[in-house]
């Protein structure tokens, strides 16, 4: 198997070389300079050696001219294999100091292996010959070395200038780029506080239906991100037509909250008929109004932008800006007012929904509420010896409710249910509801319907059934012993035994036309004695404190 020995400083050089020359057959042996190239030379003769140029201790030169004065080396095929040596003078040189071959990287593969097969078949053969050096020679030898040497610096100081001209270059490139990056970064840092400052403005709408909350969060961003001195928003009157003051930041007076507009007066009611952006800078013209040019000058404002806030097509109000030095707005700038002018007037719009829709509401609770107590005055006429009972008992039937902690929003459910507890006899015959005498058997399963009546005629109606446990379940007893299901204890809803305590309290401390009312002391003690059967115990323990405070 042959020997190769490999010359050469880069290391990936040398594994790239040793697994080609291992990969065709061959041996490979390896240094990384001159130097030690001859010392494993020497005691390891290899049959060629290939060598790079440039290299640290020991360049390849010198080891070829060292190589070729030692009697044993001599012998031995020399061939360099370099990127950087290409000029002919460089070959020339190679050559002279009796080189087999001056092979110039890049090449092949396979073009590179079959070089140095002619190269060990030419040594083999006795094809190579050795120069023999006279002493003068190394004068020529030094001289051409030298020549190199001198060329190669040359051409290093022509590269190193085009590198330096190049570094300059980069340099004002990559200032360049430096100041690029600093402005998008600048740039992103501004967008991102303006989607910071809408998504704030988002959560203010969403989370609160407070317009002058939500307004003044807009304002605070419009400040801060527009760079303005001061910012209002005046809100639009249909009616009127005008525009009144609703929210403002950044003035040194008062004087801006008494701003009353009309449309198309004024730059805000310029603003709103024309709508468009209104731009002020300098001197106030002729179109203001004087009360709004007093307030101008007195703040000490040079420039201005009124812009209308419109949504769904319908003029909201108007956003004004003001700067106390000239201003020159940028379309940027422009673009941002009216992101901010689009976001406050869906503010307001949000906000007149829903003021409109509480109205609503209020205005259907009332509307119910006045048919409930409607019913229940109904019923009251109808039944004439109970007239004034339903009224009575409700009102007592809410303070021991309340006495008992029960929450406002269950109280409303129970003050209707209280006034329909005898909707119910809507559908007893009048024979039977409007009879002196005493009931029959037969009349009285038929009076005992009227809770089931109830049931039937308010179930369906969605608004009351939270109210339905007292028409109901109001004859339902603590014992079980009541109607219509029997219930038992806290089985019956808590409103039903409330009910019950202050419906039979009213009824039997009320003049009826076959009786007399019963004493309060008389009225006490059979409550007292209910208790546990017809009455739950803890609703008659409150009870019994609450009447004598009545």
């Amino acid at each position: 198997m042959k020997k190769i020995l490999i010359v050469d400083d880069q290391q990936q050089n040398l594994y790239l070389m040793k697994t080609w020359l291992t990969g065709h057959g061959y041996q490979a042996l390896e240094a990384t300079n001159g130097v030690e190239a001859l010392e494993l030379a020497r005691n390891n003769p290899p049959d060629v050696i290939i060598s790079d140029i440039l290299m640290p201790v020991m360049d390849g030169f010198t080891l070829c001219q060292a190589w070729m004065k030692d009697e044993v080396l001599r012998n031995i095929p020399f061939v360099f294999y370099t990127s950087t040596y290409k000029d002919p003078k460089d070959e020339e040189l190679a050559l002279s100091l009796g080189a087999a071959r001056f092979i110039i990287k890049p090449v092949e593969l396979e073009e590179f292996v079959s070089i140095l097969g002619q190269v060990i078949a030419e040594a083999e053969a006795g094809l190579l010959t050795v120069p023999e050096r006279a002493v003068h020679e190394e004068t020529t030898y030094y001289r051409m070395y030298n020549e190199v040497l001198v060329r190669k610096l040359q051409d290093k100081l022509l590269e190193l200038e085009k590198v330096n001209g190049t570094l300059e270059q980069d340099i004002v490139e990559r200032k360049r780029a430096e100041m690029e990056i600093t402005r998008l970064f600048e740039e992103s840092q501004r967008r991102l506080k303006q989607l910071e400052a809408l998504h704030s403005i988002d959560i203010a709408i969403s989370a609160s239906m407070d317009l002058r909350t939500t307004l003044g969060v807009v304002l605070r961003h419009v400040e801060s991100l527009l760079g303005v001195d001061a910012a209002d928003i005046l809100l639009f009157n249909p009616g009127l037509q005008q525009f009144r003051f609703s929210a403002g930041r950044g003035f040194r007076t008062d004087d801006i909250e008494s701003a009353n507009v009309r449309l198309g007066t004024s730059f805000a009611g310029r603003a709103a008929l024309e709508r468009q952006i209104v731009l002020i800078s300098g001197q106030l013209s002729a179109q203001s109004e004087h009360a709004f040019s007093k307030m101008y000058e007195k703040e000490g404002f040079v420039a201005y932008a009124g812009i209308p806030l419109i949504t769904k097509g319908e003029i909201k109000g108007v956003l004004e800006v003001y700067h106390r030095i000239p201003y020159k707005p940028e379309p940027e700038w422009l673009n941002m007012l009216e992101t901010f002018a689009g976001q406050a007037a869906i503010a307001i719009d949000n906000a007149q929904l829903f003021n409109d829709l509480q109205k609503s509401n209020l205005e259907l609770t009332l509307a119910y509420d006045a048919t409930i107590a409607g019913w229940s005055r109904a019923m009251d006429l109808r039944d004439k010896e109970t007239e004034g009972h339903t009224q009575r008992v409700t009102d007592l039937t809410l303070k021991l409710a309340s006495a008992m902690n029960i929450s406002d929003a269950h109280l409303t459910h129970i003050r209707r249910g209280a006034l329909l507890h005898d909707i119910g006899k809507m559908g007893v015959p009048d024979s039977i509801l409007l009879k002196t005498d005493k009931l029959t058997d037969e009349e009285w399963e038929k009076m005992r319907k009227h809770t089931d009546f109830a049931y039937e005629m308010l179930c369906s109606i969605r608004y009351l059934r939270p109210a339905l446990d007292i028409p109901y379940c109001h004859h339902e007893k603590w014992d079980g012993s009541g109607y219509p299901r029997g219930l038992k204890g806290e089985e019956i809803p808590i409103a039903a035994r409330i009910f019950a305590v202050a419906d039979v309290w009213d009824a039997i401390t009320s003049d009826r036309p076959y009786r007399k009312r019963w004493s309060k002391e008389a009225a006490l003690s059979y409550i007292k004695e209910q208790s546990g059967k017809y009455f739950d115990p803890q609703v008659v323990k409150v009870f019994l404190g609450l009447i004598d405070s009545l």
